[in-house]
């Protein structure tokens, strides 16, 4: 019985160990549960890393409560977890940090706009007010002329005018002339103008006076400027493709090799080759010497496309041949067929064309030196085609020969126009009227003078029973219909 009764005394007395055991537990467990809790709102709340380093403690510790063989794969893969986290807060920093930025650039590129906007804004006002004024001093400020006695002390060289006020003083007059009735000088006429201009700008260009009176006579003021500028700008080196001997491609290939610089010259010439820069003489090259071009300016082309001989039988005749570059170029059109007539008054200066047939390989051409004024006679109705470059005044290649300025008068201006009425009645005289268009003449000229070109083509017409034909030229411009409406 006392055995029995010390059993019991010990079962009870376990048994409360155990209570006591388990209650403490118990408390243990709910009080680390709370801690864990609180821990992991204050972990929330400051950082994420922090989290997932309980949810990793909790999560290992609660892995070791099993002991199947599953307890190899439920523990969960913490480090990719951890990666994944990190890198979704990295991005959101970053994304708010770019936002951040980007407001904060934005909002400093439109303040910089702005202010550029408002600075151009500025200076365009400015402008505006600084032309407004200037247009306003224009228009009603008087241009005035220079008084007799300035004019004097200019053409006696007591005063030297230098070129840029001589400049400044034709385009003032200009402009006076332009609206003569608002902006001349009150007692002013408009010949003292004219009379003005011409003499500043025989000043200016170092011509003559009277050529420059001449040439008002033609063209209006603004086109007279135009033309004297013109005529001061240097005319691009051309040379013409012989095609007896060569095509064009082949000799630009030949050329191109020797350092030339070149381009074909226009889209109406298939012949033609313009020269911007050479390294050694165009004149003097193989090719040159082998006949392969010709040396030409590109306005010679001109007179020999209008006629535009054809190959076969037909009887050209060149009246001013000399030195042979639109009679080797019609040869060259009539591929060597048929008779071409080179004629110039003067022998010497047809050794340059017998010279320039053999070196072209021209074999049509029959030379000869008699005066135009009596093949009318001497070939009457000869010739299907005649080419008449009449000799001129060279008015019209000023650039070409600058002696002209000074040594060409307007009598010599004028005695060339009675040459060359005489010239164009024989050339007529010895076309031949045959066949279903009669004969075809072409008439051409290197001057600009009236008295030269449109004067000889209509006294012509009064003299003789022709009429005129289309040039058939896609190109230049026609000024005879712009001549005869000024006069009528």
């Amino acid at each position: 019985e006392e055995h029995s009764s010390i059993d019991k005394n010990v079962e009870e007395i376990m048994e409360d160990k155990m209570k006591d055991i388990m209650e403490g537990k118990n408390d243990s467990d709910s009080f680390e549960e709370s801690d864990e809790q609180n821990q992991t709102d204050n972990d929330s709340s400051d950082d994420d890393e922090d989290d997932i380093d309980d949810d990793d403690s909790e999560e290992e510790s609660g892995i070791n409560g099993f002991t199947d063989e599953n307890s190899s794969w439920l523990k969960p893969k913490t480090k990719g977890k951890k990666q994944l986290l990190d890198s979704d807060d990295s991005a959101d920093e970053s994304a708010d940090d770019s936002d951040e930025s980007a407001d904060g650039e934005n909002l400093l590129e439109i303040e910089r706009q702005s202010r550029l906007i408002d600075k151009q804004m500025e200076e365009e006002h400015e402008e505006a007010e600084e032309e407004y004024r200037r247009t306003i001093a224009e228009n009603t400020a008087t241009f005035h002329l220079p008084t007799s006695e300035e004019v004097e002390d200019e053409q006696n060289g007591t005063r030297l005018v230098p070129p840029s006020e001589l400049r400044e003083r034709i385009n003032d007059i200009l402009t006076v002339l332009s609206d003569f009735k608002k902006r001349r000088e009150p007692g002013r006429s408009r010949t003292e103008y004219m009379d003005q201009l011409g003499s500043d700008m025989a000043e200016l260009f170092g011509y003559l006076p009277e050529l420059v009176e001449y040439f008002l006579t033609m063209f209006n003021p603004s086109e007279t400027l135009e033309f004297l500028e013109a005529s001061d700008t240097p005319r691009p080196l051309v040379i013409r493709t012989n095609t007896l001997k060569c095509r064009r491609k082949d000799l630009a290939a030949s050329l191109l090799k020797r350092g030339v610089t070149l381009d074909p010259l226009a889209n109406w010439s298939k012949v033609g080759l313009k020269i911007t820069a050479s390294p050694i003489p165009v004149g003097a090259t193989p090719e040159y010497l082998s006949g392969q071009y010709m040396l030409q300016s590109a306005a010679s082309f001109c007179p020999v496309l209008a006629l535009n001989p054809s190959p076969g039988n037909e009887r050209v005749l060149d009246m001013s041949a000399a030195p042979g570059g639109k009679t080797s170029y019609l040869a060259q059109l009539m591929r060597n067929t048929g008779t071409i007539i080179a004629n110039d008054l003067k022998p010497e200066r047809q050794k340059a064309t017998v010279a320039n047939m053999h070196r072209l390989g021209v074999r049509n051409v029959v030379s000869c030196c008699y005066d135009g004024r009596k093949l009318g006679k001497l070939w009457k109705n000869r010739f299907s085609k005649i080419l008449l470059d009449a000799p001129c005044s060279g008015l019209g290649v000023i650039s070409r020969d600058p002696s002209v300025k000074v040594q060409r008068t307007i009598k010599e201006v004028e005695k060339c126009g009675v040459l060359q009425k005489e010239l164009l009645l024989n050339a007529i005289d010895a076309l031949s009227y045959k066949g279903k268009d009669g004969g075809i003449m072409v008439y051409s000229t290197c001057s600009v003078s009236i008295t030269e070109n449109e004067d000889v083509v209509n006294y012509v017409l009064q003299k003789r029973d022709v009429k005129l034909l289309d040039a058939g030229l896609d190109f230049g411009k026609i000024n005879w219909n712009d001549y005869f409406l000024r006069w009528i």
